[in-house]
Formats: structure tokens, sequence, C-alpha cells
């Protein structure tokens, strides 16, 4: 097939997928909703982000970083991954009954972790480290019940397709969290207890928007009819989910947060607030073209399996090609830029964390190319693989850090190692999704490869023109 057939055939696709918009339920509309909401959410990063980052600085940053990273672990553990099943049952009363199982599961966990956090005598001897969140370890669990609530409650809208929610609560989510921190950073004098408190109180008044949106669409539910014999049945039924998803899950998480805990074991706050913000704003593009798809992609593929299991690979593959296409340039131009843009945007204090940007480029381009296609494992009933995978990722990735921690002692190793070695891992699981749902896997990831090689050759020769080096220097 000759450059002009391809190219034609790309925009044939994309008209098509323009016109579905029109369509209201369908697939492309319930994508533009997502991607809506990613697109508010990340131009409010980028316009409130350096002035809040100017206010605290690398350290706040840092104590913050290691406060969200541990809320956002638990929040998995306390809901053991039940809702994410929320999608399956496809009678409603069985639905009910699964969504005040998960509620209560989070409640009685969370209630078990307090002691935890409020002993901390206890909890700074065991992991010292902590001891520079100080009091604010009693805040830990009301963030977790919080993240864990959402968490539910996003599972409720992609099954009610209720995506036009996530639209209006995502950007108003995340602006008001940005001019509550820079409120109370100018208040405080950059004060870290901005961050922390900033993140309680939105994170609170979004919960509550959520149950009050979807009230519409039977969230009523959750306060009546519970039943003791129901909720151990929908728990029992749906028991792979504490089983292979939520390890998986948790995983996954943890395993990217490893360079958090192992900066903070260098006793090193300032770089883990570097380290925070380089993946923040590694994140963005993230939200924007993957996870602003994963509950849409999940939805679909359900759908799809239930009803014509043979057209799963042919999706997924479409939608491996258009991820491709979508990140190639952001994540490329991260890789070579980064530092310039942390420099320019966010000051020189910030320009390390740029440099661990670059570093992390392509890890998070081939993440892209992963993480909204993750849940086929679940579709197609490959949990059992999805754990597999992820139990290797944290093994590498313990190892790695330690490695940097130990062998090396240097922050710039930590980020280098963990950086390499997730490079190859999520390589092999992207192509490793395409197999799982039966579509053909080798050629797309050569092709991947190949376009990656081309723009990565592009910005290095620009970098060097414009710079004098190819590559940002740790």
């Amino acid at each position: 097939m000759s450059l002009a057939e391809r190219i034609r055939g790309y925009w044939g696709r994309l008209v098509n997928d323009l016109r579905g918009v029109r369509r209201k339920g369908s697939f492309a509309r319930h994508v533009i909703y997502s991607m809506s909401d990613a697109i508010a959410s990340i131009l409010a990063q980028l316009l409130l982000t350096p002035l809040v980052a100017r206010i605290y600085g690398p350290e706040a940053y840092g104590i913050y970083g290691l406060f969200i990273s541990i809320a956002m672990n638990l929040s998995l553990v306390v809901g053991l991954s039940y809702p994410n099943a929320l999608l399956m049952p496809r009678e409603e009363e069985r639905f009910h009954h699964l969504a005040r199982a998960s509620l209560l599961l989070t409640l009685v966990m969370v209630a078990l972790t307090l002691p935890i956090f409020l002993w901390q005598d206890l909890l700074f001897t065991v992991a010292p480290g902590l001891r520079v969140l100080g009091n604010w370890t009693y805040a830990i669990p009301p963030m977790v019940l919080l993240l864990a609530v959402t968490q539910l409650f996003h599972a409720w809208v992609a099954r009610v397709k209720a995506f036009s929610l996530n639209m209006k609560l995502g950007p108003a989510t995340n602006i008001g969290l940005r001019l509550t921190n820079l409120a109370l950073g100018l208040a405080s004098h950059g004060a870290v207890y901005g961050l922390m408190l900033g993140e309680l109180i939105v994170r609170a008044l979004s919960t509550a928007a959520y149950a009050i949106g979807l009230r519409r669409h039977g969230v009523g539910a959750l306060l009546r009819g519970y039943d003791r014999r129901e909720v151990r049945a929908a728990l029992v039924e749906h028991r792979k989910q504490p089983l292979l998803v939520f390890p998986s899950r948790w995983l996954a998480m943890f395993s990217t947060q490893v360079p958090v805990f192992g900066l903070t074991a260098l006793h090193a706050p300032v770089a883990v607030g570097q380290f925070a913000m380089s993946s923040g704003l590694l994140l963005m593009p993230l939200r924007l073209l993957g996870y602003s798809l994963s509950s849409v992609i999940y939805q679909k593929a359900a759908e799809t399996q239930a009803n014509d299991p043979g057209a799963v690979g042919a999706i997924t593959l479409r939608l491996h090609g258009r991820l491709v296409m979508l990140g190639v340039l952001p994540f490329t131009f991260i890789t070579f830029f980064g530092d310039v843009v942390f420099r320019v945007f966010l000051g020189a204090d910030w320009e390390k964390a740029g440099s661990y940007t670059a570093a992390m480029g392509l890890f998070y381009f081939f993440r892209l190319l992963s993480e909204p296609l993750v849940t086929l494992f679940v579709v197609v009933g490959k949990e059992r693989r999805m754990f597999s995978f992820y139990a290797w990722c944290m093994l590498v990735n313990m190892a790695a850090v330690l490695v940097g921690v130990y062998g090396f002692g240097t922050t710039e190793a930590v980020v280098l190692l963990f950086a390499a070695v997730n490079t190859l891992l999520y390589l092999h699981l992207s192509a490793r999704l395409l197999a799982v749902a039966g579509a053909p896997w080798l050629r797309p990831t050569l092709r991947t490869l190949a376009i990656l090689a081309l723009a990565g050759s592009a910005f290095a020769t620009l970098r060097y023109l414009v710079l004098g080096s190819f590559f940002p220097t740790l």
C-alpha cells in the first residue's frame, strides 16, 4: 500500500469517527465527552500549575507527593477493585447489590486503617521516612475514603453512560483544586499544608457533586436495601476482583510510585517533589489521550465481547493505532525538551524535574498504548495474565529502585533505572494486549517503533540545532 493510500485511509477513518459524534449514545460521542473533560482539566493544569509550583517549591511538593501516594494506594486496597465489576451485572437489582457491597466493604476497610495512622509513635518507628508528614498522617484515612468513593461513582457513571457528568465535574474538580491550593499557598506563604488541605476540601465537594449528579441514575440505592445474604452473594460472585483484578491494579499503581518511596529512603524530599511534578506533567497527555478513554473503551469492549467476541481484536487494533498517532508527538517532544519546558514555565528550581520527565518520556508513551486497553484482560477472562505481568513489573521496579538507592546511592540513578526497565516492560505489555484481544501484534509493534524512531530523530536534531545537545542531561 502506498503512502498516499495510507493517508487517505487514516483520513477516511477520522471522518467516520467525527460523523459518529452526532449520534446520541454512540461510542464516538462518549469519547468526545471524556476527552472534553480531560482537555479542560489539562488546560487548568497548564495555566495554574506554574503559579502553584512557584509558591510551594519542590520540598513542599515532595511531602504532598508522599501523602497522596499513600492515599491513592490505600484507596485501591480498601475497595479491593469491586467497583471495577459494576459494569458486569446485566440485571439492575444485582448491580445495586454489588454497589452496596462495594460501599460497605470500603467503609469497613477504611475503619481498619484508622489505628495505623492514629498511633504515630509506632508508625514513625516502623517507617521513619513518613515522619515528614507530621500530623497529616491523621488526614490519610479521610482522603482514602474520598478517593475510594469517587472510584465507585466513576464506575457508576460508566455503567449508565453518564459521561457528560464527568465532562462537567472533572474540570471543575481540577480547577477548584488548583485555585484552592493557590489561595491557601498565598495565605500561608507556601506552607505545605495548603496542598493537603486543598486536596481534602475539593475532593469532598467533588464526591458530593457526583452523588447529586447520579441521583437520577439510582445512586440513592446505596442508602437503603442492605441485606447480609445479598451483600455476601455479590462479593462471592465477583471474587475474581479481590483475587486477581485488585492485586493487578494495585501492583500497577504502586510499581509506578516505587521511586517516591525510594527517594524518601534517600532522605531527599526535594527529589520526591521533582519526581512528583515530572510525573504530573507526563500524566497530562496520558489523561487526555488514555485515561479519558479507558472507561469508554471498557464499556465498548465488554459490550462487544458479549455480542460479537470475534470483533474485539479488530476494535483493539484500531484503538491501538489511534493511540500511537495521538501520542507519538507529545511524548517524543517531552522526551527531548522536558527540561526546557520546566525551566521556562516553572522556573530554574524545577529544571531537574524536566530532566526526570525526559528520562521517563518513552515509558509513558508505552503506558499510553497499554493502560487504556488493559481492561481487555478482564473482558476476555485473562485476569491471571494481567496479574502475572504486574507482579513481574513490581519485582523488576523494586529491584531497579533498590539498586539505585543502595547500589548507586543517587536520585539520578533511581529515576534512570526506573525509566529504563519500565520502557521495556510497557513495550511488552502493549504487544501482549494486542495478542490477548486476538489481533496481530508483531507488525503493529514494529511499525510503532519505526514511527517513534522517526519522531525521536526529528526532535533530537531540532534540539541539537537549537541547544547544541541531543538529549537533556541529569
